[in-house]
């Protein structure tokens, strides 16, 4: 019988796919925290800014995350802190966007009284 090698491919996929699992098992700071107590820095103000435009706006927009990314910044990166920018980037955008949903169906709630 024939034994299995396992290579370096076998070990760096393996633990690509148990850094993937933790990442999503994890909580964001947004659920941890009220909603009334978030503070957010003037960066992630100025992005809610950003994001609170797209979705007003008329125009259909398929990368929602490619809008949002700060290309200098980006381009500085290693290939991992793209991805760890990219993934928290995703984050705090699903995390605006509900914010963003949740104001203006409030609005739309006291508008139609």
């Amino acid at each position: 019988m024939r034994r299995k090698v396992k290579g370096r491919l076998y070990f760096l996929a393996r633990d690509a796919k148990s850094r993937m699992r933790n990442y999503y098992k994890e909580k964001s700071v947004f659920e941890q925290i009220p909603y009334s107590k978030v503070r957010f820095t003037v960066y992630d103000q100025e992005l809610y800014e950003r994001v609170c435009k797209m979705l007003s706006s008329d125009r259909i927009i398929i990368n929602p995350i490619k809008e949002l990314i700060d290309n200098k910044y980006y381009n500085s990166l290693s290939l991992e802190g793209k991805q760890k920018y990219i993934f928290d980037l995703s984050e705090k955008y699903k995390e605006m966007k509900s914010r963003y949903e949740r104001e203006h169906s409030t609005l739309k709630n006291v508008s139609n009284i």
